[in-house]
């Protein structure tokens, strides 16, 4: 490196001698791994005319230097492209390859241009570290991040022969429970102290402020930008990163044969990328051939070989939930906004909406709500956080029985409706004892009444408290995860409304700003009250992405 700093790396060739184009993958984990998790091992991709390069990071494996997660990777991933340019038998061409850590590091290369660097394949990942990975629903992720602090402090244990706290980190991540459910989240945690003390600027740095301005490589990517094959997983807990990524290149414009991008999204979590996710049986289609997809990616790119029909096709290929179809489009929705969007109007009833069983409705018709019914109230006590463990295609029905939560729920659909994009809600509220969190969840109930999870947005509310701590009524909208998914005729909506979604979403404390929730100890775990109201002229509702797509 141009410090002096020497790191290693495995040099895969194929058997017949020649000049070829280069693959490089960059990462944290042991190099001998090569990210075959998700990725297929580098002989393969020897095996189809690459020469394949597997490089631990500074500090990781057998590479000299002190590792502090992606300090380092802008400037050593420049260097190692061109080094690994410069090869014997290289035609001076590279690709950069791999999934999350290992995508990360592409785009961080990528942000400083090094010439020979070609393509670039990241996935599951983020180009946005703030929004995209640390903060992707505006709150601390401290499910991920937690236990990934300690994954990587015991790699940096065994490295310092520190046997005691690499068990440590072994038991953390196998129960990360032992360390969710202790309070204050960022208190006791003397392994990463001593090993990954970068979690406490990520836990600690709740505002988007120059610290995260040196991990968002999107804007100097922008400047000049390579192609980039987008892979995510509609499962995966990166899933902002890689559509905040591709959406940021759309917007960019302009789309020719000598510089376009693509994104691909398959019924995946982080790992695997198989056809299970989540108990449900997403089809022997579900792959994707996503081996087959990055060879033919950097075939264009890195081999030329323009003529395999790659830019004519649409850029965006996503599998669509319950119709178990691969579909294309021509570009990614960036909101639910435009003729295309479905809204339904949330409405109470002579019922309270508390629970499924409840009153709750989710109406097309705005003159449908029911003007004379009371503001729907749920109240949320931190110290009972309401669960929400994964955004896998589980079932919420029990769940849903709770009276800590509004439910409002559409009538049987009339014919199937697919979605892909956004949802968004809007929602007229009032706060006793803010402010707190507004937690979104959308369920599509099956015949049979499975209610299986959709998606999942969040919003803090009642930051201003009135008189004796009850704020005034306001109306917030916000953002839901995306979703594609095809709704059978016959099955509904669901819509809840709570005010926690623990460990997914960081437990907001009440009385307090969120961004202090991760230093909150069980004394400051407090109670709120939320009221819901919708009314015509003051409607609450969900809007749902109506997808334009075609089927492949």
């Amino acid at each position: 490196m141009r410090d002096g700093v020497t790191l290693y790396a495995d040099i895969y060739k194929p058997r017949k001698e020649g000049v070829y184009p280069v693959l490089l993958m960059r990462q944290p984990y042991g190099r001998k791994i090569a990210s075959t998790v998700s990725h297929a091992h580098p002989v393969w991709y020897a095996s189809h005319g690459y020469i394949v390069v597997i490089q631990d990071v500074r500090g990781r494996g057998d590479s000299e230097g002190e590792f502090t997660p992606f300090l380092h990777e802008a400037e050593d991933g420049y260097d190692t492209v061109e080094w690994a340019a410069a090869l014997p038998e290289s035609n001076g061409k590279v690709g950069m390859y791999g999934f999350s850590y290992q995508g990360a590091v592409q785009w961080a290369a990528a942000s400083l241009h090094p010439p020979h660097l070609t393509a670039i394949a990241p996935s599951m990942t983020a180009a946005d570290l703030y929004r995209g990975w640390m903060y992707p629903y505006g709150s601390f992720d401290i499910q991920s991040c937690l236990p990934w602090a300690y994954q990587l402090a015991r790699d940096g244990a065994r490295l310092a022969g520190d046997a005691e706290a690499e068990a440590i980190c072994t038991h953390v991540m196998q129960n990360p429970s032992a360390v969710l459910n202790k309070l204050p989240l960022i208190g006791d945690h003397p392994v990463l102290q001593t090993y990954m003390p970068a979690f406490f600027d990520w836990a600690g740095r709740s505002e988007d402020d120059e610290y995260w301005s040196r991990l968002n490589w999107m804007d100097p990517f922008l400047q000049q930008p390579i192609p980039a094959l987008h892979i995510g997983g509609w499962y995966d807990f990166l899933l902002h990163g890689t559509l905040q990524s591709y959406a940021a290149l759309q917007r960019a414009g302009g789309r020719t044969p000598e510089l376009f991008h693509r994104l691909e999204i398959g019924p995946w979590t982080h790992i695997p990328w198989g056809r299970k996710a989540g108990g449900v049986d997403h089809g022997p289609e579900a792959d994707g051939l996503m081996h087959l997809k990055q060879i033919e990616w950097f075939d264009y790119w890195l081999k030329e070989k323009r003529g395999n029909g790659l830019f004519e096709e649409p850029p965006v290929r996503y599998y669509e939930t319950c119709s178990r179809r691969w579909r294309t489009a021509d570009r990614l929705p960036d909101t639910a906004d435009g003729e295309a969007a479905q809204r339904y109007y949330l409405s109470g009833s002579e019922l309270p909406a508390n629970g499924s069983l409840g009153g709750g409705k989710l109406t097309r018709h705005v003159e449908w709500i029911d003007e004379s019914a009371a503001p729907d109230v749920f109240v949320y006590d931190a110290r009972l956080a309401m669960p929400l463990s994964s955004v896998l295609p589980v079932d919420r029905s029990a769940q849903q029985d709770r009276y800590e939560i509004l439910v409002y729920s559409s009538p049987p659909l009339s014919e199937a409706l697919g979605l892909f994009g956004s949802p968004q809600v809007k929602a007229v509220c009032q706060v006793m004892d803010g402010p707190t969190d507004l937690v979104a969840v959308l369920s599509l109930v099956l015949p049979g009444e499975e209610a299986r999870f959709l998606s999942v947005g969040r919003v803090e509310i009642g930051a201003a408290g009135g008189a004796e701590g009850v704020s005034g009524w306001q109306a917030v909208q916000f953002g839901l995860r995306p979703l594609a998914v095809r709704c059978p005729e016959g099955s509904r909506l669901r819509l809840e409304l709570t005010g926690s979604g623990y460990p997914l979403l960081l437990r907001h404390p009440n009385g307090m700003s969120i961004r202090d929730g991760i230093h909150a100890g069980l004394q400051e775990l407090n109670i709120a009250a939320v009221a819901v109201m919708s009314r015509p002229g003051e409607e609450s509702w969900l809007e749902l992405p109506v997808a334009e797509a075609a089927g492949v």
